[in-house]
């Protein structure tokens, strides 16, 4: 009973974060820039070409996104697609590994102290600390839901 309420709960929690993270990474690609490159550094012609390859990190979100948009459409329609636990499982685990490999590399640069100079940014502070957080979140709840799918509890 639990893991059918946690797989429809998890689809939407990542819709709405991969969404979320598309439009900020893919149309205010230069703000998001400016999170990872300290301020002396944004008169530098590199800082465009960090502000685009931030694109990318939206396409991957986008990607993600419709992947949990897609998935929510066939469990609200109840098409006979990814009805076994099992399959529900694995696909979890798959969008919590994506928000996992998102949260995880912030972490050296926490445990390093974080901007040190020109180099890095700031994971504890402004939008990189509601980026952290949500994909700590994002997985764990989409791997405790896989897990779940699996135990079929």
């Amino acid at each position: 009973m639990i893991a059918e309420i946690a797989y429809p709960i998890a689809l939407v929690g990542s819709l709405l974060w991969f969404a979320a993270a598309f439009r900020y990474f893919s149309f205010q690609h230069y703000a998001a820039a400016k999170v990872f490159v300290p301020r002396s550094a944004r008169t530098s012609p590199i800082f465009p070409t960090i502000a685009v390859l931030t694109r990318f990190l939206g396409g991957m979100n986008a990607a993600f996104a419709l992947l949990s948009l897609v998935l929510l459409m066939i469990w609200f329609a109840d098409l006979d697609l990814f009805k076994r636990p099992s399959e529900r499982g694995v696909l979890l685990i798959v969008l919590s590994a994506a928000h996992f490999s998102q949260f995880i590399f912030n972490v050296p640069i926490l445990r390093n102290g974080e901007r040190r100079g020109e180099s890095f940014w700031n994971v504890l502070s402004g939008p990189m600390l509601f980026i952290f957080v949500i994909d700590a979140v994002e997985t764990l709840l989409n791997g405790i839901a896989g897990i779940l799918q699996f135990l079929g509890a």
